[in-house]
C-alpha cells in the first residue's frame, strides 16, 4: 500500500512533476488536470527512466508482499486487478521466481481485465460457504 497503490504512485508522480522530471516528449496534459498514477505509467512507457524505476520499486514491494502471502497460505492462483495489475504482473512474477521457495514457483499469477473483480471474488466466497457441507 505504501509503495504500490494508486495513491502512492500519484504521490511519486507529483514529486517528479514538481521537480519537472515527469513529462517526456509525446506526453500531453490538460491545463487543470491533476497529476495521477496514469501519468507516471505513461511517462514510463515513453522512456522516462525515473518513472520506470518508481514502477519497478513499487512492483517489487508488491511482489514481496504477495510472496509472503504465498509462503503462508499456498494458494494456486493470484489475480492482480485494476489499472496497475497489468503493469505489475511481470515484476511480481520475477520476484516470485527469484526469491520464492520451490513450493510457490508453480503458482499462477494472472491479471484480470474485469471492471469489478473484487465483487466476483466475494461472490465466489459466498458460493463456497453456502455449498460447503458440514457434518
Amino acid at each position: 500500500e505504501a509503495y504500490a497503490s494508486g495513491i502512492a504512485l500519484q504521490r511519486e508522480a507529483k514529486k517528479l512533476h514538481d521537480e519537472d522530471l515527469l513529462f517526456v516528449d509525446g506526453m500531453s496534459m490538460k491545463k487543470d488536470e491533476p497529476i495521477s498514477a496514469a501519468h507516471l505509467i505513461q511517462a514510463a512507457k515513453l522512456g522516462n527512466t525515473k518513472a520506470s524505476n518508481i514502477l519497478k520499486t513499487a512492483g517489487t514491494a508488491l511482489g514481496l508482499g504477495i510472496l509472503n502471502i504465498l509462503h503462508t497460505t499456498n494458494p494456486s492462483l493470484v489475480i492482480l486487478s485494476g489499472i496497475l495489475g497489468s503493469h505489475y504482473i511481470n515484476i511480481v512474477k520475477e520476484v516470485i521466481r527469484e526469491r520464492g521457495l520451490p513450493s510457490v514457483q508453480s503458482v499462477d499469477i494472472v491479471s484480470s481485465e474485469l471492471a469489478e473483480p473484487a465483487l466476483l471474488g466475494a461472490a465466489s466466497m459466498v458460493l463456497d460457504y453456502t455449498t460447503r457441507r458440514t457434518y
